[in-house]
Parts: C-alpha cells; sequence; structure tokens
C-alpha cells in the first residue's frame, strides 16, 4: 500500500503511524491511518472468493497449467492468499505449482497476523502453515519468498511501495487482485503509475484483473495501461465492481518473448522458460546442492556431479562457517542482495536444523567496533535499524563482554538471529536424495539432438539433460561456454585455525565463549572440543597447504580482540584447514545463464554510442546453460538464494528478486561495462 508514513490528523488528533492498527468486532484489524478495515467483518472470504477468485475466473484458468502466477497489490492479512491457496489444493484440475506473490508496505506481526486469521476457522489448515513460515523478526524492505506444500506454492512478498515494488519486478503474473484500502482511503496508490507496473508485470502471453472497486479513478488508470475493463455486479450492497482483461500484444510469431522487444536492456532478458525434467549440476560444493535441492523440490530429475571423491571437498567443507547478516547503512546494491541472501538462507538453514538434519548454533553474532571507520558504520548501522532490536542491538564494551563470556575492548553490535553452522552438514541435507556421481570432472559440454551431454576427463558421456548449471570456480573455467570469465574470477585463499578448549579453560576464570565474535577476523563457540578462527584472505592464491605463517597471521588478528588467548597460542601447535573460495570485481556473485561472449560482442559493440537498448535483439546465451559462482566467503548467505533465483528461471516462476539485483548479479554484466566503457571490442 502507498502512503506517507504519518497521516495529516483531524484537529485536535494526535498524527497515527501508517502501519499501526487496532482491532474491530473482535479480530478485524482497522487502520486509524487510512481509516479502513483489512476485510468485511460480516463476510471477507465470502467476498474474497467473489470478487477476485471469480472476477479472475478461477480455478478454471488455472486449470491443467504447469504453473500459474497471481499477483496482488496489498497482502493485509493474508486472506487473498489462503482463499485462492484453499480453491487451488482443492481443484483436481490445478496447476502443478501455484506462485503468489503480493506488495505490503506495512507488514502484520506474526501475532497479529494469527489473531486475524481466527476469523475463517475453515482456512485453518491453511493459516497455520502460514503462521508456521511468517518472520519473527521484522521483514526490512525488499522481496522475500516463502515456500508451501512442499514447494508447489511459494509466497513472494515485496516489501515497500506497491508501485515501486511493482515498477522494479519482472512478475509474468497471470492474473491480478487489486486490493488495498479503498480509493477514497489510500488515492495514492490507485494511481496511473502502478497500472502501468503491473501491466509491465503481466505474463506476455495476456492476464486478468479483478477488483472490488468500480471507481472511476481505477477505471481510467486500468485504460490509460492498456487494460479492457468490464463490469460486474458488485458483492453484497456494492453496485458494480471491475473485471479487466491485458491482452496479449501483437507481435511476430517468431518473437516468443512478447514484450521483451521494447526493453531498455534487453542484454539483461532472460531466455524464455521451456519444459525442464532433467538438470545436470556441476560442482559438489554449497552452490551446486542448493540448486540440486532447489531444482529437486520443484519434481525434477538432479545429476550432481564432483570432481572430489566426496562433496563439500572446498571451503564448504570447513567445520565451522558464520551464518552473519550482511546489513548495510545505506541502499547499495550489494548490501541489498546479501540482505536478501541471509534472510533466505537463514529460514531455510534453521527450518533444516530444527528438524535435525543440520548442525548450527543460533547463539548470536558480536561485531565488535575495531576501528574509527567500523564503528562510524556500525553507527549509521544503530541509526537505520536501531529500532529493531530482533535484528540488531548496539552494544557498549561491558555488555558486548557479558554477551560474549569474556572480556572484549571495544563495544559493538549483536546480531541476534545470527550463529554458526557446520556447512557439511548444510551440503548433505541439501543433496539428499540427489542422484551424486563423485571423482567425476566434467570437462565438457557439448549440444545433443535431445539436450546436453556432458563429458569428463575420461572421455565418458552423461546425459542427455535438459539443462546444465555450472556451479565450481573451476569447472567455469574449464568449460567452452564460460571459458572468458577466468578473467573476471580470483581465486582467494583461506586458512582458518582450530583452538582447542582446554586453552581457554586454562585462562582460570571459568568463561566459555557464548556466541560468535566478528571482528577483522572471527572466532566460534566451541564445537567438538575446537573453536574455528582465522581467517586468511590471499588472492591469486590457488593452494591449499597447511601454513604455519597464516597460522601467525590467524593469532595476530585475534590478539587484538582477546590478547590473554592469543598469547596462550603458536603456530606450531594449531592445526587447521585452508581451502579455496572464487570472488569477482565488484563482490557479487555470478547467477543466471551463460552469456554467448562472441555473440555479445556481435549483438551490443556499439552500446557506447548511446542507442537505446530497444533497437538491439534480446540477450545471446548458449542455450540451456546456467552459472552459479562468485561467492567469495559469503556463500552460506548467497548461495541458496542463488539456487532459488536459477530454479524459478529454469522452471518459468516469479524471481525472488526486484530487476535491479537481478541485473546486477547477471554474469553479462561485465560484458556490457566492457563495451560501455570501451574495455571490450567486437
Amino acid at each position: 500500500m502507498t502512503a506517507n508514513d504519518v497521516t495529516m490528523p483531524a484537529e485536535g488528533d494526535e498524527p497515527r503511524p501508517a502501519g499501526e492498527i487496532t482491532w474491530q468486532d473482535g479480530n478485524v484489524p482497522f487502520s486509524p491511518h487510512f481509516g479502513d478495515i483489512y476485510f468485511n467483518p460480516k463476510d471477507g472470504l465470502a467476498e474474497t472468493r467473489y470478487v477476485f477468485l471469480e472476477g479472475n475466473n478461477l480455478p478454471s484458468a488455472w486449470q491443467n497449467r504447469e504453473s500459474f502466477a497471481i499477483g496482488e497489490t496489498g497482502f493485509g492479512t493474508g486472506l487473498n492468499f489462503l482463499a485462492a491457496w484453499q480453491s487451488w489444493n482443492s481443484d483436481l484440475k490445478r496447476s502443478r505449482r501455484l506462485h503468489f506473490v503480493s506488495v505490503e508496505k506495512y507488514p502484520l506481526s506474526r501475532d497479529d497476523m494469527i489473531r486475524a486469521h481466527q476469523s475463517w476457522p475453515e482456512l485453518s489448515q491453511y493459516s497455520k502453515q502460514l503462521a508456521e513460515i511468517w518472520p519473527h523478526e521484522t521483514m526490512l524492505p525488499g522481496v522475500h519468498r516463502f515456500s508451501l506444500a512442499h514447494g508447489n506454492v511459494s509466497l513472494t512478498l515485496l516489501i515497500g511501495d506497491a508501485i515501486e515494488c511493482w515498477s522494479d519486478y519482472d512478475g509474468n503474473i497471470d492474473c491480478w487482485f487489486l486490493d488495498g484500502f479503498a480509493p477514497s482511503r489510500n488515492p495514492d496508490m490507485w494511481h496511473p503509475h502502478l497500472f502501468a507496473a503491473l501491466a509491465g508485470a503481466s505474463n506476455p502471453r495476456g492476464a486478468s484483473l479483478a477488483t472490488f472497486t468500480a471507481a472511476r479513478i481505477a477505471r481510467d488508470g486500468l485504460e490509460s495501461a492498456g487494460f479492457e475493463i468490464s463490469k460486474r455486479k458488485g458483492f453484497g450492497y456494492k453496485r458494480d465492481m471491475i473485471t479487466a482483461t491485458l491482452p496479449a500484444p501483437n507481435v511476430d510469431n517468431d518473437n516468443t518473448l512478447g514484450l521483451f522487444e521494447i526493453a531498455d536492456d534487453p542484454w539483461f532478458n532472460l531466455p524464455r522458460p521451456k519444459k525442464t525434467k532433467s538438470v545436470a549440476v556441476i560442482g559438489g560444493g554449497l552452490a551446486g546442492a542448493a540448486c540440486a535441492d532447489a531444482l529437486n523440490a520443484r519434481g525434477l530429475a538432479v545429476t550432481l556431479f564432483e570432481k572430489a571423491d566426496q562433496l563439500a571437498s572446498a571451503a564448504s567443507g570447513n567445520p565451522i562457517g558464520m551464518l552473519e547478516p550482511y546489513l548495510t547503512v545505506d541502499d547499495a546494491i550489494m548490501g541489498r542482495f546479501y540482505e536478501a541472501g541471509y534472510r533466505f538462507s537463514h529460514r531455510k538453514i534453521k527450518k533444516l536444523s530444527n528438524q535435525g538434519l543440520v548442525e548450527a548454533d543460533f547463539c548470536g553474532v558480536i561485531d565488535l567496533a575495531t576501528s574509527a571507520r567500523k564503528r562510524e558504520r556500525l553507527d549509521g548501522l544503530i541509526a537505520r535499524l536501531g529500532d529493531k532490536p530482533d535484528l540488531v542491538e548496539a552494544l557498549d564494551g561491558d555488555q558486548a563482554s557479558e554477551r560474549f563470556g569474556l572480556p572484549l575492548p571495544y563495544g559493538g553490535v549483536f546480531y541476534p538471529s545470527a550463529g554458526w553452522v557446520n556447512p557439511p552438514s548444510v551440503v548433505r541435507a541439501f543433496s539428499d536424495g540427489i542422484d551424486i556421481r563423485l571423482s567425476t570432472t566434467i570437462t565438457a559440454i557439448s549440444d545433443a539432438e535431445q539436450g546436453k551431454v556432458l563429458t569428463d576427463e575420461n572421455w565418458a558421456s552423461y546425459g542427455p539433460f535438459d539443462a546444465v548449471i555450472i556451479a565450481g570456480a573451476l569447472e567455469m573455467q574449464m568449460m567452452g561456454q564460460t571459458s572468458w570469465l577466468r578473467d573476471h574470477l580470483t581465486p582467494v585463499r583461506g586458512q582458518i585455525s582450530f583452538l582447542p578448549e582446554e586453552i581457554l579453560a586454562n585462562l582460570g576464570n571459568g568463561s566459555v565463549i557464548k556466541c560468535v565474535l566478528s571482528h577483522k577476523g572471527y572466532i566460534t563457540p566451541a564445537r567438538d572440543g575446537l573453536h574455528v578462527f582465522g581467517a586468511t584472505f590471499g588472492r591469486d592464491d590457488a593452494q591449499t597447504d597447511l601454513r604455519e605463517d597464516d597460522h601467525a597471521f590467524n593469532i595476530s588478528q585475534l590478539g587484538k580482540v582477546l590478547p590473554d588467548v592469543a598469547e596462550k597460542l603458536s603456530p606450531d601447535m594449531l592445526q587447521g584447514r585452508a581451502s579455496l573460495r572464487t570472488t569477482t570485481a565488484d563482490h557479487l556473485p555470478l547467477i543466471g545463464p551463460a552469456p554467448d561472449f562472441d555473440a555479445y560482442l556481435a549483438s551490443y559493440g556499439d552500446i557506447d554510442k548511446g542507442k537505446k537498448g530497444a533497437r538491439y535483439i534480446d540477450a545471446p546465451y548458449h542455450k540451456d546453460v546456467y552459472i552459479c559462482t562468485g561467492f567469495g566467503a559469503r556463500g552460506l548467505i548467497g548461495a541458496p538464494l542463488a539456487a532459488e533465483i536459477l530454479a524459478s528461471e529454469i522452471c518459468d516462476m516469479p524471481l525472488p528478486l526486484e530487476k535491479v539485483l537481478m541485473h546486477a548479479i547477471h554474469p553479462a554484466r561485465f560484458i556490457i561495462r566492457g563495451l560501455k566503457r570501451r574495455q571490450l571490442t567486437a
């Protein structure tokens, strides 16, 4: 919903925050800001079914479809979602998957959501599942993806202003629930820019729309965006309501991308998905296992290839990894991506941990202010999020020491939802039930009549597969389709050190480390009698031998925050582990279809001349080949979301990120930058 944060009060009244609710008739939420209720207290469910389901010809519209996407302009209590889910679940001819994408600027708390749902006991089996996945923490602006019904139902929430969110989202939406506070209560939302955004996020083959109102502001706005309007008898006492259709544009039969030919940046347009049944994933680390899991959850047959004799043999094999949010002071692209990545990973890993499938401890993470620059950044973070202690909490030195368990020289911030994870257990959980081929080094991907065929170093062939995901750094450089990326992927050696827990016991104060400490390095609570601390960050070093010099570096870093511990250590007494990560120049991963490098140069060689994007063809790719790599040290908070992105692209689902972030992680970004800066020539 769209509004100013504080409405102008009537004379003598106090301003009311836009997100505040009160309760009427027991369990009906009311917004004092907008002066409107969230649903019809007499029969809100019947109204939803009449207006939005029947108004969009549901369930008939989704029947016998592979997938069906519903878009909505105001999630509110989730009533429309629950009603649509119930109708879909009760329909024997339903689509294989249902996707519901909705905007909400002021999401209800979990407790308020549960209270509102008491109004509809007939939806209890669905509302209970929604309550289980609804975050306990504050939902920050951005895209939040939830999975329900064993992966067959997805709920994607766009937290923010309706116009802004839908303008920056490729939804491929089949039908629209145009809901929100009435135009007379919230006219800012019922704006021509919103209707244009809905048209832009619609399925290029056409879409339908229904709304409870027949107000002129809605009729005129929808018509201006290209919708064809019809009136229908309104629900109950309402005389009229609107239904509408957005017809498919007239395009050449060869142009299967519909509206895409008018894109401003066609070099980032995604290929039109085809029906996919089998996928090969190359690389058995966290990224590859996450991709296998996301595709397997959608019913695809997945084969996972790993060159080593076991999964998680590289950085994903470290015994402990920090699961720490990457919160930023500003709206920077990298911060937005890893904010989204953390919340997706945290939700997924916590669920697996609760099921006993992943080893993790959500003990919290302290981030110390170890320098003036770091203090300034953390102060800015608290200025942004200080009213949300469920996400981040400011600590002075004494508070940090108490929370950690040992004396600390600085204060900082505390992330209460964070902690540590055993990455190999995550890889095992993600790869459970997957066809795994170990000790198999894939060296080539080639086309065959029925799909993609893989060849290993011994000339053995595998396949055909409908699609291939390359999820390993070294593998990326070996394949002909992606060898150009060797100029954009930097190997980074990282060595961690193991600290026996008895060394802390010998300090004599009886203290134990109670949470993860992040400084210029990190140290974790004990696991199997060992604390992990480190880590080095050696660029362009591809060796994994264990080095005393690196142990010495880790001890030196630890000594800046825990001198009493560090002085008990020497490099020759420590064990550890060294592994490789891969990073990019802009510190964002590479996620998406594999660009055809030569075709990109030929197609966009003159984009430095300032021509409009609409004059160029859509992006040329190596058909059905995808990329997932370049996470650096942030694989735990980046790879699961990356897998969800690729699975959504391959399976024709609404995406879990807004357009600006999808473009920022697109593998072709380095080609386009090089051409625009004249660093590359056709």
